[in-house]
């Protein structure tokens, strides 16, 4: 799979509002994707794991679950205002030191009054956390830089800016396996927030890995791990 740099508008409507192609036909048949990912980042010294459920429809779901394979059942929140999208992201006290294993994920989401399922069977691949080697600042042309370590384990690579909210300032488009490093403007991604004076922003370099069933025009849905470096810096103009 050749995954090229691609622009946030078609990466983002498709990852938060789910099936962006869908029409506005309202007899088409309900699609829905269940899609399991785990992520890994260093917290305390220590390399720790977790889960992200998403679930995608090309209609508005009004509920959604995921059932784990031990049984147990997630509900899932809206994750827009059509809901086309509901998930579940980890918070930092879901990571622990082992990752689940493969396994299938059922997905159970009502519409109009309707049960649609899919699943799952998620299987985790390792992969190295990114090593931020540095972060450069550039307070006369409002620019943020930032290099890493390239371990040449991931298909893709994705930088996003958070403030002190963990709200979004920034993200950038997929870059391809060999990229190690970008300045963050507007050929890179998209800004969503501007920076404030004496703010404390982290800054996320994200490693991915896809499914093996991915393909150039579906890869989005597919994502299979995300390994996640960060830093943390002020912005003081």
């Amino acid at each position: 799979m050749n995954i090229q740099k691609i622009g946030k508008l078609l990466v983002i409507l498709f990852i938060v509002t789910g099936f962006a192609a869908c029409n506005d036909d309202e007899t088409e048949n309900f699609e829905l994707i269940g899609e399991v990912l785990t992520t890994k980042r260093t917290i305390n010294g220590e390399d720790k794991y977790a889960q992200t459920y998403y679930a995608y429809a090309n209609q508005g779901m009004d509920s959604a679950v995921v059932i784990l394979p031990n049984g147990t059942n997630v509900a899932l929140s809206s994750g827009g205002s059509q809901n086309l999208t509901y998930m579940k992201e980890p918070s930092m006290e879901d990571y622990s030191a082992f990752a689940a294993g493969a396994g299938n994920y059922e997905f159970v989401v009502k519409s109009n009054d309707l049960e649609y399922t899919a699943t799952e069977n998620h299987v985790f691949t390792d992969i190295s956390i990114p090593t931020i080697d540095s972060v450069g600042l550039d307070y006369a042309n409002q620019l943020v830089g930032v290099a890493w370590e390239n371990y040449e384990d991931a298909d893709t690579y994705v930088v996003r800016l958070f403030d002190e909210d963990r709200e979004t300032v920034f993200i950038s488009y997929y870059f391809a396996d060999t990229a190690y490093e970008i300045t963050l403007d507007s050929s890179t991604g998209s800004w969503q927030k501007t920076l404030q004076d004496g703010s404390t922003y982290t800054i996320e370099v994200q490693a991915m890995i896809f499914d093996e069933e991915a393909t150039d025009s579906d890869y989005y849905f597919h994502i299979q791990s995300i390994a996640i470096g960060s830093e943390e810096f002020i912005w003081q103009e």
